[in-house]
């Protein structure tokens, strides 16, 4: 039973976005596996990290400035 773990900063992705990679990620790992009866064994998780709860190089963000570092808008997220 494949598993796929992904984490993203809460309020990032709508519902209608998180329904999308589950269903892209699922696609891939059957394509990758080529066994299409594996497909309802397949199990996305998305793990929403609170706001500030993000971190790298010994740094926490916030989902404003992850969006203003990347050059996403703010607006096409959740909310």
């Amino acid at each position: 039973m494949p598993v796929v773990r992904m984490s993203v900063p809460a309020g990032a992705l709508s519902a209608a976005q998180k329904s999308e990679l589950i269903t892209r990620i699922t696609d891939v790992v059957v394509d990758v596996e080529g066994i299409e009866e594996l497909r309802p064994m397949v199990h996305v998780l998305i793990d929403e990290i609170a706001d500030g709860g993000w971190g790298t190089g010994g740094r926490a963000w916030t989902l404003a400035a992850l969006a203003e570092a990347f050059g996403t808008k703010r607006d096409n997220t959740a909310s």
